[in-house]
């Protein structure tokens, strides 16, 4: 564990540290508006005998030192002074922009960008991106959160962050970008922004964790398995990057590129690195979208709802194939996202244990091997995925050196995507036949 735990920093750290952090202020059906309710900042949570506690508190439901984790550990402390940097101020000129800093363009999703009328006394655009950020306006429950029960809490407008497709919809609509608001643009990229990348269940475990999983957590809000959380946050993240493409399909006479595979452009052109991938076979230059979360929601079919995954890998590949060259694929969007939405009902209602940890390896491994994965896309969300299994996976005594073994060959998994502009396709390749080889015995 400690090998994939070290593999796992390392790629995020090269892969995506440089991102645009941070979470939107994103509305659910589940919680109140955030958007109209009193955000205090948070200052507001930071006493010592609330959440600034400077060690955690054994005897006590919540740690209450969750500020001093966040401020001292969490990057998203430091979303706003990311828009300071030399590297933010050249992407800021390029757009046109007064500064990084005072546009909302980059506010909405490095920092807790509210209405001037929800900001109360003690609130700080430069907190970044903050507790409320996450947990909603606590101007409805900061007075009665203590005392009241988690469910009055939501009602009052705490955001239910525990579950994983309200939590999904919150970090998507930043780190994919919504269809309305936090709009993302191959204008924005084309200025300089990085390359966006997620995967809900692995960026929440590298995450400064500032709540402990026990039994009075359990109580209050349910023990949901790592793998729900996965594979919730990947249909979420394709849904989104569906509603995306409906909203902005082309940008003047072309499409949107930010929709495509970044890859599938930005490389030497003496580096010719093409060759077609057996299941979806698109042909030699055609545009590619970005299909890592589309093509893991197929592999979570395969493993949690076969009934599903037929069709679904049907939609997939139809919209791949025509839906860059079409003005307006919304008919082709719309039979994916049913297809979609069918896979997420399904989930709602039988929701992925850890015990099928083993299926979904499988799958992951026979699609992967299947496809050949020379895409950088798909291998970098196939390798957090194999993470986000062997972390949970709690296999029987007898297998526990097959676990090992595993683990041993996801070392050539991460390395081949440590960086995604030397990626090693043979490399990732070779380390998905070794898990294979372990699984079969």
């Amino acid at each position: 564990m400690k090998v994939i735990k070290r593999l796992v920093f390392g790629l995020i750290q090269l892969v995506v540290v440089v991102l645009a952090i941070g979470f939107a202020n994103a509305a659910d059906e589940n919680s109140s508006d955030t958007q109209e309710v009193a955000h205090i900042g948070v200052a507001g949570c930071a006493a010592s005998t609330c959440h600034g506690s400077n060690v955690g508190f054994a005897d006590s439901g919540i740690l209450r030192n969750e500020f001093r984790t966040w401020n001292e550990q969490d990057p998203h402390a430091r979303a706003f002074k990311t828009l300071l940097t030399d590297e933010s101020k050249r992407i800021a000129r390029n757009l046109g922009l007064a500064s990084a800093e005072s546009a909302d363009i980059c506010l909405d999703c490095h920092a807790d960008n509210v209405a001037e009328e929800f900001r109360g006394e003690e609130f700080q655009i430069s907190d970044g991106v903050g507790c409320e950020v996450c947990h909603g306006g606590a101007g409805n429950y900061l007075e009665s959160h203590t005392d009241a029960s988690h469910a009055d809490n939501l009602k009052a407008g705490l955001y239910p962050s525990e579950d994983p497709h309200a939590r999904a919809q919150l970090c998507v609509s930043c780190h994919v970008g919504g269809a309305d608001e936090r709009k993302i643009t191959h204008r924005i990229m084309g200025a300089g922004h990085p390359r966006l990348s997620f995967e809900l269940n692995t960026f929440t475990s590298i995450q400064p964790a500032h709540y402990r999983v026990d039994a009075d957590y359990s109580e209050r809000k349910g023990n949901i398995s790592e793998l729900q959380v996965w594979a919730v946050g990947q249909i979420v993240a394709a849904e989104q990057g569906l509603k995306n493409i409906k909203a902005f399909p082309r940008a003047g006479l072309f499409p949107e590129f930010v929709h495509m595979d970044c890859l599938g452009c930005h490389q030497e052109m003496s580096k010719v690195t093409w060759s077609q991938n057996p299941l979806t076979q698109l042909e030699p230059g055609a545009l590619r979208y970005n299909d890592s979360h589309l093509m893991m929601s197929y592999q979570i079919a395969l493993a949690a709802a076969p009934e599903i995954a037929p069709q679904l890998f049907s939609n997939i590949k139809e919209f791949l194939n025509k839906g860059a060259s079409m003005k307006d694929p919304s008919s082709l969007i719309g039979r994916l996202d049913a297809s979609l939405n069918a896979l997420r009902n399904t989930l709602t209602k039988t929701p992925i244990e850890t015990s099928q940890g083993l299926v979904i390896l499988g799958a992951l491994v026979d699609v992967g091997l299947a496809s050949s994965h020379r895409d950088y896309v798909a291998a970098e969300q196939s390798a957090m995925a194999i993470n986000s299994v062997l972390r949970v996976m709690d296999l029987e005594a007898d297998l526990s050196s097959a676990r090992a073994q595993a683990l041993r060959g996801t070392e050539d998994i991460f390395d081949s995507v440590r960086d995604s502009e030397q990626y090693k396709p043979a490399k990732f390749l070779n380390g998905l036949r070794k898990v294979k080889a372990v699984l079969a015995r």
